[in-house]
């Protein structure tokens, strides 16, 4: 089997270190890509690859179930299953503001983020929105 992961500098890299491999190292035998597109297409292109990336880059590539714990049910990815949780792998990604300082423009982006108009630019590119509370609306 040939293993593909991203370079150690990437967050995707650290997450999956952290939360699937649970602090190990990667295989001596991984090949680095520079970024996940980069990788998905190797693995695409190689029948006998195994490698991870973010949803968003998985056209062309087979993408996998996955147990949480060996007597869990594999669980597919999906906008469903990751916003209820139930998928094993999955992150938030943070938008760190200063809301003291982070006004005006900066103010507008945000709350254009968080709307309709920007979840559904979100989705356009394959990412999945947020989860909708009552703080988020």
């Amino acid at each position: 089997m040939n293993v593909y992961s991203r370079e150690n500098s990437s967050g995707t890299y650290e997450f999956f270190k952290e939360h699937v491999l649970l602090g190990r190292d990667f295989s001596a035998r991984a090949q680095t890509m520079q970024g996940t597109a980069a990788l998905i297409q190797a693995v695409s292109k190689d029948k006998n690859a195994i490698g991870y990336g973010g949803f968003a880059y998985g056209e062309g590539a087979k993408i996998l179930k996955i147990k949480k714990y060996d007597t869990s049910p594999a669980i597919a990815p999906s906008e469903e299953t990751v916003l209820n949780q139930s998928y094993p792998i999955w992150r938030y990604c943070y938008v760190y503001v200063n809301p003291m300082l982070d006004r005006g423009e900066v103010a507008e982006y945000i709350r254009w983020i968080r709307s309709d108009a920007g979840q559904a630019v979100v989705k356009e590119v394959g990412y999945f929105p947020i989860r909708r509370t009552s703080a988020a609306k």
